[in-house]
C-alpha cells in the first residue's frame, strides 16, 4: 500500500488507581447501582464494601489531540450511553476509528511509572518492528523497543488501513503477563468503518471483560482502637502492596504495608498518632504480622477495603445501572462493535431483549444470541424497539389530531441485553437499551386501560420495585429477608466487642468528652472527660423493614474535611467548610470542600479565613453567606469577616466585614433578601447585610445566647425559639428586625415541662407547612432530654405545648425537613460527646397524626460538629461528628426515609426555572392525576444543629391532563426571595426528584405585602 492518507493518533499508557467496576466514581450517586436487585443489592444499591473489595489499581490507554500529550480526547466512547463515565475515569479508555486508505502512526507513550507495556492491534497490516508482542519486537540504536516501552519512553506503531480490514479489532498491552495488564484494563479497539454501510442512528463499542488486580486481596478492618489498644494481622502473600486508612479520618491518615518474598519475620510494628501511621510505609516478608498501636489521643480504626476481586464487566462497569444504557427512539438503528476482552478459560455470548440480527456470510437467518470466545469481535445491528405495544384506546389516539385534554408523554421501555451464562449475567454483566416513546393520553382513555404506563422516571436511580410481594412466600424460617448472604467486610478481632443489640455486635472504645469554655469567650476550659462509644455493625437490608423504617446507607469514601457547616446549593452540589475545624493548631490549615452528590467527587478551593463556628444563610441569587468564625481560641475570640461562596465559579470572595467580630452567630435571610445577623460570642447589636452598601446596625443590642436558633415569620418579624448553643438566661420571644426591639413571650407562655435550662443544642424547625407558623423544639441539655414542644406563633396567645417525646434523649440533634411533610431527627447522644448514650435511631414525627415513628439506625454516631441535610432527591445526607480536638469522623452515611420503599416515585418532567411572587405556573407530570401535593422545599444551611433557612411551604394546585396549575404565594416573608427544591407528592407520599426553582420579587415596584 503506498497511496495513502498518514494520520497521526496519540495514546498515553496511564493509570487509573482505586478504579471500581462498581463506582468508577467512589462517592457518586449515579453509580453503586444494581437495578436488578440481585441478592445482596436489595437496595438497588450495591454495599460499600463491596464497592471496595472490587477496586483496581486500573491501568488505560488514554488518546491525545496533540503530540505534547495535553489535549485529552474527551469525547464519549458511546454517545448514547447515559452511564458512561467521564473521559478520566473510563476503561477502556480509548476507542480509535479509522477507514480504508489510511495509515496510521499510533504514537504510544508509557507514563505508567512501574511498568514496561507495548502495544498489540488485531486485524491490521504491520511490519514486526509494529507488532508490540515482547520479545518479539526489534529495538532502536538508543535502546528503546517495540515490544517493551519503559516508563517515560515512547513508540510509533505504523499500520495501513484496507478495506479487507473493514471491522472492529481489539489491542492491548502485550508484554509478559498480558492477562494481568488486560484486567487492569490496557485494551481498546480500532474500529474500520464500512463507507458503504447504512448509517447507524448510535455506534456502540460494547466490551465483554474482567477486571482484576493481581496479588492484592489485603481486607480487614480493626475494632474501634482507644489510647493504648492494638490490632494485629498477618500479610501472607508476597508480591502484595495494601494500602489502608483509618476509617474514621478519611484517606488523609492513609498507610501502606508491601509484602516480599522471604520467610516469616518478627511482629513489625506501626505508631498510631492522631492523623498519621508511623511509619506510614513498611515493607514486611511473607507470613508476618504487623501490629498498630493506638499512642494518639484520638480513637481509630484500621481498615483496608480490599481491592482486586474478580468483576466481569461491560466497558469497565458490572451491574444494571452502572454498565452501558444506550437510550434511542424506537426503530433507531444501533449498530453494535463488540469485543470479548476476557482473555480468562471463560467464553461469554450476546443477548439482546426484544432484538435480532442477520449473520450474512454465509446467510444462516436470524439471530438473538451470538458466542464470543477470548478477543474474539464482530460487528451487528439492531433495532431500537417500540416502549410498549400501544393497547387499541392508546393507538387510535395517535392517530389523529388530539383532543384539548390530551397531552404528550414519553414511555420508556428498559430491555436487556447481556451474557446468557446466568452466573455471568447475574455478577453484573448486563446492560440496557432504553426506548423512549413519545405518545398521547387524556384522563379518559387513561381510566380504561388496566395498568399502569411505563413513563420515564425522572432521575438517574433505579426504577421502583415492590420487594415486598413476594418475599414472605420466599423468605425462610429464621431469614432476616436481607438474602442467604450479605456482602459487608469481615470485621477485625471480637475481642473489643461489647453488648449485642438486635443481634448486631457494637464496638465499644473510650473518646474524649469536647468541652467548651462557656458562653463567654474568656470562660476558662474545663477538663474534658473520657467517655466510651459504642458503633454498632451494619445488617443487611430487609425490604420488609425498609418501608416502615428506612435504611441506612454508608459510602464507600470519605469528605476530605471535617464538616462543620454545609449548605446544599442550587447546582446540586454540597458545600462543604469546617475553617480550622476545631483545630487550634492549624495542623490542616484552612479547609472547605465542595461535593459533587450525584456525580461524585470533590473540590477544595483556597478558604480566606478561618469560618470555623460561623454563621451562614443563603443570598437570593444563590451564593452561600457566611459571616464571623475563629479569629483566636482559647479563650475564642470572633471575627468581623464575611464572605460569599459563589456556586457557580465555586470560590470564596469577601465583602465588607462587620462592625462586630462574631464567634458562633445566627444568620437569617429575611423577606427582603438582606442577610442579618445576630448574636456571636459578645456582640450583642443586630447587623443587617445590604449589598453594594454593607453591613448596618438594626437597633439596640441584646443578651443573645450563642447560636440562637431564629426563624423568619410572614408578618415579617422573627422568633427565637429558645434553643441555642450554651447556657441562656433570655426567654423565647419576638424580634423587629427593623428596630431591633426583641419582646419575650410571657412566663406562663413557657410551661416549667419545656425545661428551658435543658435547651442547650437541642433541635428547632419551622413545621411543615410553612403557613401554619408553628415552631417545634426537640431536645437538648446534657445529661439531655427527649421532650418535644410546639408553639403556634399564629395564635392570639402563642403559648408551648407538650407533645409527644422523642424515643431518645438527644443533645446535638439534627432535624431535617422532609418532602412528605415529616420532619426526621437524626443523631444526638443522652449525654454530651457519650457515644454510650448515641441516638443512632431516625425518629420521624408527623405533624398531621402529632405522633413519632422510630426509623432505622444508622451505624455512624453523630454528636458534636456533624451535619444532616435533605438532598434534592429526597434523601438525607449526614456527615461529620468531632468528639474532640482533631478527632474528626469523615464517613458519609445517607439515609433512605422509609417513603422511597413505598412506591414508584412521580416524575416532575417539567418546572419553570424561575417564578415571581404571587405569579401562577404550571409543572408538567405524567403523573398529575396521583399527586396528592406540590411542595416548595428551602435548601438547608446549617452547623451546630441548626439551621434557618428550611421551611416548607405548601402550593395548592389544580390537574389539568399532565398539568399542575399553581401560584406563588406573594408573602416574601412567608417564601423570601431565592432558591428552593419543587417536589411533587404522590398519593402514596412518595416525593418526586426535586427541580430548582428560583423565586424572585415581581418584575414590578410594588409594596411587600404581610401576613397571609
Amino acid at each position: 500500500m503506498t497511496d495513502c492518507a498518514r494520520r497521526d493518533i496519540f495514546l498515553q499508557i496511564e493509570p487509573l488507581d482505586g478504579y471500581s467496576p462498581l463506582a468508577p466514581l467512589l462517592c457518586a450517586r449515579r453509580y453503586g447501582r444494581d437495578c436488578q436487585l440481585n441478592e445482596g443489592h436489595d437496595l438497588g444499591r450495591i454495599p460499600s464494601d463491596e464497592i471496595l473489595q472490587a477496586r483496581v489499581d486500573a491501568l488505560v490507554y488514554r488518546e491525545y489531540l496533540d503530540p505534547d500529550y495535553a489535549v485529552p480526547n474527551t469525547s464519549p466512547i458511546a454517545p448514547s450511553d447515559s452511564t458512561e463515565p467521564p473521559w478520566d475515569h473510563r476503561v477502556p479508555g480509548a476507542v480509535l476509528w479509522a477507514k480504508p486508505g489510511e495509515r496510521l502512526y499510533i504514537h504510544v507513550r508509557n507514563a505508567d511509572p512501574n511498568e514496561c507495556h507495548s502495544l498489540h492491534v488485531h486485524g491490521l497490516r504491520y511490519g514486526i518492528e509494529s507488532d508490540g508482542a515482547w520479545p518479539r519486537g526489534i529495538a532502536t540504536k538508543d535502546g528503546r523497543r517495540s515490544d517493551e516501552i519503559l516508563p517515560g519512553q515512547s513508540w510509533t506503531y505504523v499500520f495501513d488501513i484496507t478495506e479487507e480490514m473493514i471491522g472492529a479489532w481489539p489491542f492491548h498491552d502485550h508484554v509478559r503477563m498480558v492477562g494481568a495488564s488486560i484486567n487492569r484494563g490496557l485494551f481498546g479497539g480500532l474500529v474500520v468503518r464500512d463507507p458503504k454501510a447504512p448509517r447507524a442512528d448510535h455506534e456502540v463499542p460494547l466490551f465483554i471483560h474482567a477486571m482484576a488486580d493481581v496479588m492484592n486481596h489485603c481486607k480487614f478492618e480493626s475494632p474501634m482502637l482507644s489510647t493504648g489498644q492494638t490490632y494485629s494481622t498477618t500479610f501472607p502473600d508476597a508480591g502484595e502492596t495494601c494500602d489502608y486508612i483509618c476509617r474514621i479520618h478519611g484517606a488523609s491518615m492513609h498507610g501502606r504495608v508491601r509484602v516480599v518474598a522471604g520467610s516469616p519475620g518478627a511482629p513489625v510494628a506501626i505508631s498510631i498518632v492522631d492523623n498519621a501511621f508511623t511509619p506510614a510505609d513498611v515493607t514486611v516478608t511473607a507470613g508476618t504480622q504487623v501490629v498498630w498501636k493506638n499512642n494518639g489521643a484520638n480513637q481509630h480504626i484500621v481498615f483496608a477495603g480490599g481491592g482486586g476481586n474478580q468483576t466481569y464487566c461491560l466497558n469497565g462497569r458490572a451491574y444494571v445501572g452502572n454498565t452501558p444504557i444506550i437510550t434511542g427512539q424506537p426503530g433507531d438503528r444501533i449498530r453494535w462493535y463488540l469485543f470479548n476482552l476476557d482473555v480468562g478459560s471463560v467464553w461469554h455470548n450476546f443477548h439482546p431483549h426484544a432484538a435480532r440480527w442477520q449473520f450474512p456470510h454465509p446467510p444462516t437467518g436470524a439471530s438473538d444470541v451470538h458466542g464470543l470466545s477470548p478477543v474474539e469481535t464482530f460487528i451487528l445491528d439492531t433495532e431500537v424497539p417500540l416502549a410498549l405495544r400501544l393497547p387499541c384506546e392508546l393507538e387510535a389516539l395517535q392517530c389523529c389530531t388530539p383532543p384539548p385534554d390530551a397531552c404528550l408523554i414519553t414511555l420508556c421501555g428498559d430491555f436487556l441485553f447481556h451474557c446468557h451464562i446466568e452466573e455471568h449475567m447475574m455478577a453484573g454483566l448486563a446492560g440496557l437499551v432504553r426506548s423512549k416513546q413519545k405518545v398521547w393520553i387524556t384522563d379518559e382513555i387513561l381510566k380504561q386501560i388496566d395498568f399502569v404506563l411505563p413513563t420515564c422516571g425522572c432521575g438517574t436511580e433505579c426504577g421502583w420495585v415492590d420487594l415486598r410481594r413476594c418475599l414472605k412466600a420466599h423468605q425462610r424460617p429464621g431469614s432476616t429477608g436481607g438474602g442467604s448472604h450479605t456482602h459487608g467486610m469481615e470485621t477485625g478481632p471480637m475481642s473489643g466487642m461489647g453488648p449485642m443489640i438486635d443481634g448486631i455486635p457494637e464496638n465499644i472504645m473510650m473518646m474524649e468528652e469536647h468541652v467548651h469554655g462557656g458562653s463567654h469567650p474568656h470562660d476558662p476550659m474545663p477538663e474534658p472527660k473520657p467517655m466510651p462509644m459504642k458503633v454498632p455493625a451494619q445488617p443487611a437490608f430487609n425490604p420488609l423493614e425498609a418501608a416502615k423504617l428506612g435504611y441506612w446507607e454508608l459510602l464507600p469514601c470519605e469528605t476530605p474535611i471535617l464538616t462543620v457547616h454545609a449548605a446544599l446549593m442550587h447546582t446540586g452540589k454540597v458545600l462543604f467548610f469546617a475553617g480550622s475545624g476545631n483545630d487550634e493548631l492549624y495542623t490542616t490549615g484552612l479547609r472547605s470542600a465542595v461535593y459533587d452528590y450525584e456525580n461524585g467527587g470533590f473540590t477544595l478551593p483556597p478558604t480566606p479565613t478561618d469560618v470555623f463556628c460561623a454563621g451562614q444563610c443563603f443570598l437570593p441569587d444563590g451564593p452561600v453567606f457566611v459571616a464571623g468564625g475563629t479569629e483566636r481560641y482559647d479563650p475564642f475570640v470572633g471575627l468581623k469577616s464575611s464572605l460569599i461562596f459563589d456556586p457557580i465559579s465555586e470560590q470564596w470572595t469577601f465583602v465588607q466585614a462587620m462592625k462586630n467580630g462574631r464567634w458562633y452567630p445566627t444568620l437569617i435571610g429575611l423577606g427582603n433578601g438582606h442577610p442579618m445577623a445576630t448574636s456571636g460570642g459578645g456582640s450583642p447589636e443586630n447587623e443587617i447585610y445590604d449589598a453594594p452598601t454593607g453591613w448596618s446596625v438594626a437597633g439596640p443590642g441584646i443578651g443573645w445566647p450563642l447560636y440562637p436558633h431564629l426563624h423568619l415569620l410572614k408578618d415579617g418579624r422573627v422568633f427565637h425559639s429558645g434553643m441555642r448553643l450554651g447556657g441562656s438566661g433570655m426567654a423565647p420571644g419576638y424580634l423587629n428586625p427593623t428596630t431591633g426591639a426583641y419582646t419575650p413571650l410571657p412566663a406562663a407562655a413557657v410551661p416549667a415541662s419545656f425545661n428551658f435550662g435543658a435547651r442547650d443544642q437541642g433541635a428547632t424547625v419551622l413545621l411543615p407547612p410553612a403557613q401554619t407558623q408553628k415552631v417545634m423544639v426537640m431536645g437538648g441539655g446534657s445529661p439531655s432530654i427527649n421532650k418535644v414542644h410546639v408553639i403556634d406563633t399564629d395564635a392570639p396567645s402563642p403559648t408551648y405545648v407538650q407533645v409527644p417525646s422523642m424515643l431518645r434523649n438527644r443533645i446535638h440533634v439534627n432535624a431535617v425537613i422532609l418532602p412528605d411533610r415529616t420532619v426526621v431527627a437524626t443523631g444526638g447522644s443522652g449525654i454530651a460527646e457519650d457515644a454510650l448514650t448515641a441516638s443512632t435511631e431516625a425518629e420521624i414525627y408527623d405533624p398531621a397524626t402529632n405522633t413519632w415513628h422510630t426509623g432505622a439506625r444508622a451505624r455512624v454516631p453523630r454528636m458534636y460538629h456533624s451535619i444532616a441535610l435533605l438532598m434534592p432527591d429526597g434523601r438525607v445526607l449526614t456527615s461529620g461528628s468531632n468528639p474532640s480536638r482533631r478527632n474528626d469522623e469523615k464517613r458519609i452515611e445517607i439515609y433512605h426515609p422509609p417513603y422511597l420503599f413505598k412506591g414508584p416515585r412521580p416524575c416532575l418532567e417539567r418546572a419553570p426555572e424561575k417564578v415571581a411572587l404571587g405569579a401562577a405556573f404550571a409543572v408538567h407530570s405524567p403523573d398529575a392525576s396521583r399527586i396528592k401535593w406540590i411542595s416548595l422545599v428551602k435548601p438547608m444551611a446549617t452547623t451546630h444543629s441548626y439551621d434557618s433557612e428550611q421551611r416548607l411551604i405548601d402550593l395548592p394546585f389544580r390537574r389539568h391532563a399532565c398539568h399542575l396549575h399553581t401560584e406563588m404565594p406573594a408573602n416574601p416573608n412567608l417564601v423570601p426571595p431565592g432558591y428552593y427544591m419543587l417536589f411533587i407528592v404522590s398519593d402514596q407520599g412518595v416525593p418526586s426528584v426535586a427541580k430548582w426553582v428560583q423565586v424572585v420579587a415581581p418584575s414590578k415596584e410594588s409594596p411587600m405585602p404581610h401576613g397571609h
